[in-house]
């Protein structure tokens, strides 16, 4: 059986930016080359405590979601799915920098997840990711069981189940929390907080994200790492 690839929609700083040479760093994946890249060097914590709390990002890779990841609806091909995908880059400008903070979400009882996320409200960006809920819906897969049940719907309240039957995701368009995940759930008092907070505060140019792209991500097969397979430019 031939297998099934996902793709999915985000945005992520430019290759040559230092957020994405650290985020890299941090998750121990490089999405645009797809290699492994060493764990950064933190006082107090070795690289596998790192490299244990980033299994679930390191999936994905450094990114904020504009459209989860989806199958390819039958009837429509990859190269269909680019050009709309290059006609949405051009109608929306680059945007940025768009000043950031970490954040610990909750995660489930008595865990949290760290990640960065907009300051402050950043009507681009929404503007973007509602556009790109709407418009590219067409070219996804109705969810299977198994995926609808992997979101939890009983704990999802009215229009977020509404939103997961309709775009295939639940945190969509008013419900859009833009970030960028750096580990999966962790206990909120975990070392690791502080040791990232302090690297990060020590550099201010990995607290900003400029938005110059959008970005196809892939994942040929279950359980494979996503990848970039396109860069659109904005604008």
């Amino acid at each position: 059986m031939i297998p099934e690839p996902r793709f999915a929609i985000y945005l992520a700083p430019e290759p040559h930016e230092p957020l994405w040479r650290f985020g890299s760093s941090w998750l121990g994946y490089d999405a645009e080359t797809r290699a492994d890249v060493k764990h950064p060097v933190l006082p107090g914590l070795s690289a596998e405590t790192i490299r244990e709390a980033t299994a679930h990002p390191r999936l994905y890779g450094l990114h904020v979601t504009l459209k989860a990841p989806f199958r390819l609806i039958e009837g429509l091909s990859i190269l269909e799915l680019e050009y709309a995908l290059d006609g949405l880059s051009r109608c929306h400008a680059a945007f940025g920098p768009v000043p950031l903070a970490l954040e610990a979400r909750k995660a489930g009882e008595d865990q949290v997840f760290l990640c960065l996320a907009p300051a402050g409200t950043e009507p681009a960006l929404h503007r973007l990711e509602a556009d790109a809920v709407m418009a590219l819906d067409r070219f996804r897969a109705p969810l299977s069981l198994a995926e609808i049940a992997r979101r939890k719907p009983d704990r999802l309240n009215r229009k977020e189940r509404g939103y997961l039957e309709t775009y295939g995701y639940p945190h969509v368009l008013e419900g859009f929390r833009p970030h960028l995940s750096l580990t999966g759930p962790m206990a909120a008092n975990a070392p690791l907080r502080a040791a990232l907070a302090a690297r990060l505060a020590a550099d201010p140019a990995l607290m900003r994200l400029t938005c110059q792209s959008l970005l196809l991500f892939e994942q040929p097969e279950p359980g494979a790492r996503f990848h970039i397979r396109r860069r659109f430019p904005l604008g």
